[in-house]
């Protein structure tokens, strides 16, 4: 396959012909497997955990090929994980027991903040973590790396039709200072042009088309393309949505729908353990939308209505039926509405359902996979919470607790997209709540991950 011929089971750029070959299936993150068929669980049927892995620190599974599952691992910097330089790797991992097949060395990454792997359309293996971009072969082998030109993490890429990695940094998680884009030749990873330094910050990951990459800033979003003729990569002014209002914080990872582009904001938060009331504005968190040929569109709704709400996730779009999902994980609720022409008009909505991270949807079988993560509410008390917060960060390095916590335990949890009902339920061994990014199975499972642990689970 050519770098400018995206596959249908690619909903755009140019990776890898086949399911879930990036984060959230693929750069317009539409949370869906493309292709792809969905769990069907049946009446009788139940989801089980078959495997289990202790995995600290874990924050991405991939697939390229049938069969084939790669993981992005880093380790922990002592004290604020946030402060020191870390280390990240990549592995392949065997698809039933979830152990190591391949691993590449260790390398050094500067400071942490979640980045990315992708499968490219050429066949490699891409990764953007910490202040470093890295190729490897298929089977991991060092092909080509570099170092990033700005002093902070990078948060992923996007690939674009043509061939080309996009990605910049960001100020996490404070999002003040400005971010820097590059555009990376996917041969050598040397920049095609000039970098592009935005006059805002933007926490937020990118979204993309295979044209146009969608930036979602702590103010405002914007849409950049790149101009192979004049050598740069340019803002669209004549489309920049400006959403920042006095007592909301930034957006995050926005989502490209069939005609409009989808976020949540409030995404300031003092999260540790769990996303559960570490909301950091009084306000409540909103869903925003805007169609993509008209910027005077923008419209938001709130998810919950809830004081100190927050997110830091994509919400996800059902292109089928036109249903969107999103969440306020400060308050664990999720929520999901039905777009009518440029109206969103409320669909079901589900509280105490405690979920954080990223979703995945089958719009074949109307399945939505979700998280519901339960602890010890006293433990959320905030004076009790910030006293032991670090406590509980250097608990989470001892593999007992991890597998045995008494702070806590996830779930991952099946609902039916169209009404919220559940379809199934299985408890996952997991201190930490999942925040980051799960994958879909090869055949009726899926794959769990938090920063902690990972799973596979399967229907029977």
């Amino acid at each position: 396959m050519s770098a400018d011929q995206p596959s249908a089971a690619v909903e755009a750029g140019a990776y890898w012909p086949r399911p879930w070959s990036g984060e959230d299936g693929g750069p317009r993150r539409l949370c869906r497997p493309e292709g792809q068929p969905g769990l069907g669980i049946e009446p009788g049927e139940r989801l089980k955990l078959d495997v289990f892995r202790d995995s600290f620190a874990a924050d991405m599974l991939i697939r390229r090929e049938e069969g084939e599952l790669y993981a992005l691992r880093h380790d922990m910097p002592k004290g604020d994980p946030l402060a020191g330089d870390c280390e990240g790797w990549v592995e392949k991992l065997d698809p039933k027991t979830l152990m190591p097949l391949t691993v590449t060395p260790r390398f050094p990454a500067g400071r942490y903040w979640p980045g990315g792997i992708a499968a490219h359309a050429n066949g490699d293996i891409y990764m953007v973590f910490g202040r470093w971009a890295r190729r490897f072969s298929k089977d991991l082998e060092l092909k080509a790396e570099r170092k990033l030109p700005v002093d902070r993490p990078y948060n992923s890429f996007v690939i674009l039709d043509t061939g080309e990695l996009v990605t910049k940094d960001c100020d996490a998680p404070r999002g003040e200072a400005s971010s820097t884009f590059s555009v990376l030749d996917p041969e050598t990873l040397e920049s095609v042009v000039p970098e592009l330094e935005i006059e805002e910050g933007s926490i937020a990951r990118l979204a993309s088309d295979g044209r146009s990459v969608i930036c979602v800033g702590t103010e405002s979003v914007l849409r950049l393309n790149l101009d192979r003729e004049a050598e740069e990569l340019v803002v669209d002014e004549e489309w920049r949505p400006h959403y920042g209002r006095p007592g909301q914080s930034f957006g995050w990872d926005p989502v490209i729908a069939d005609e409009h582009v989808f976020w949540m904001d409030n995404g300031k938060n003092s999260v540790d353990w769990t996303m559960r009331g570490s909301g950091d504005e009084p306000s409540a968190v909103r869903l925003w939308w805007c169609r993509l040929d008209d910027a005077d569109s923008l419209r938001s709704v709130e998810i919950s209505g809830l004081p100190h709400g927050t997110e830091s996730n994509p919400p996800a779009w059902d292109p089928e039926r036109g249903v969107v999902v999103a969440y306020d994980a400060g308050n664990a609720v999720v929520r999901a509405w039905r777009l009518v022409g440029d109206d969103l008009e409320p669909l079901w909505r589900r509280d105490d359902l405690a979920h954080a991270g990223h979703l995945i949807l089958h719009p074949d079988t109307r399945e939505l996979v979700v998280q519901d993560y339960r602890d010890i509410g006293a433990l959320r008390k905030p004076a009790l919470r910030r006293a032991i917060r670090g406590g509980v960060q250097r608990l989470g390095r001892y593999r007992p607790i991890r597998r045995y916590s008494p702070i806590g335990r996830d779930s991952l949890v099946v609902l039916d997209l169209d009404t919220g009902e559940e379809k199934g339920r299985v408890v996952v061994p997991s201190p930490s709540q999942a925040f980051l990014f799960p994958a879909p199975g090869f055949d009726r499972d899926v794959y769990y991950l938090s920063m902690t642990s990972m799973a596979r689970i399967t229907v029977e």
